[in-house]
């Protein structure tokens, strides 16, 4: 019986590394939206349950569009940013906005603690909003 010969790697070390990791930030990012939304609104910002469903809704209901959005925009495009690659662009704008939006989502809004309900509401929700874009852009072309 011959024995099989193993042909080597294609993928290097490196490469295998970024892509077990390339995924960490969405995953912890979910883990805490879906855990720690509801509490969060309601006793630190101090919105009604009423109001801290609605931003999860608003935020699943931004996720849903994004991510048919994402997918078809990410089949379609050519070209990505300066040759980096189409998917690997989505993923990139993808990982930017996940960044800077998703410490805004879970921190108390800046400078206006005593401002009127609905702005806040309206601040949160913006970004909400760049998040759930920036988680579906990850997500899509990243699987």
């Amino acid at each position: 019986m011959p024995v099989p010969v193993s042909e080597p790697d294609v993928v290097s070390k490196c490469s295998k590394f970024a892509y077990s990791v390339g995924h960490v930030l969405n995953d912890l990012s979910a883990s805490m939206w879906f855990s720690y939304l509801l509490v969060f609104y309601h006793r630190v910002v101090t919105f009604s349950n009423a109001s801290a469903g609605y931003l999860l809704l608003i935020g699943q209901v931004a996720d849903a569009i994004s991510t048919t959005f994402v997918g078809f925009e990410s089949d379609r495009t050519r070209t990505g940013f300066f040759h980096y690659g189409r998917r690997k662009s989505w993923h990139l704008v993808g990982v930017i906005c996940v960044f800077f939006s998703f410490p805004f989502c879970f921190n108390l809004c800046i400078q206006c603690q005593t401002s009127d309900l609905w702005a806040r509401f309206i601040y949160y929700t913006m970004f909400i909003i760049i998040f759930q874009f920036g988680w579906s852009c990850s997500q899509i072309t990243h699987l």
